[in-house]
């Protein structure tokens, strides 16, 4: 658990040159050759699937409940539809942008509920262990 903590961490601190390093990249790419932004969104992709796995990871690990455990399952599933999302949404916006438009539409609402249900994951973790530290809290705990 200390090597998952210790890479969210690096993560954490690495995170405002890296997203200096991306807006670059997509500056670049949009004044240049469009087509690269869909490797650049792949990557934003694969890092946001590799922090919502470590993020699952962290906390399977501070709960016992199998409920809690399917709960922590189903949030990462969620994860991984967003990086789905976002890879698809360039994709098509960049190849077939009819299509594009209505994929953005829906990432758009998507996206916009993200918060809804990040609170709703958390109560129902809370309903399930309810002297469970949230994510954040462990991080600080274990640094």
């Amino acid at each position: 658990m200390e090597r998952d903590v210790n890479w969210i961490q690096q993560m954490r601190r690495y995170s405002v040159p890296v997203l200096i390093l991306y807006v670059t990249a997509v500056i670049v790419a949009l004044l240049l050759e469009k087509m690269w932004l869909i490797p650049i969104m792949g990557s934003v992709s694969f890092i946001i699937i590799a922090t919502g796995y470590k993020e699952m990871r962290i906390m399977w690990r501070m709960t016992e409940h199998p409920k809690a455990h399917r709960i922590l399952i189903l949030q990462y599933v969620f994860e991984l539809v967003d990086a789905f999302l976002l890879t698809t949404l360039m994709v098509t916006l960049l190849t077939a942008e009819n299509l594009g438009l209505l994929i953005s539409l829906f990432f758009g609402i998507w996206g916009a509920l993200s918060p809804i249900r990040q609170k709703w994951f958390v109560k129902k973790l809370k309903q399930v262990e309810p002297e469970l530290p949230s994510y954040d809290e462990i991080l600080e705990r274990m640094s």
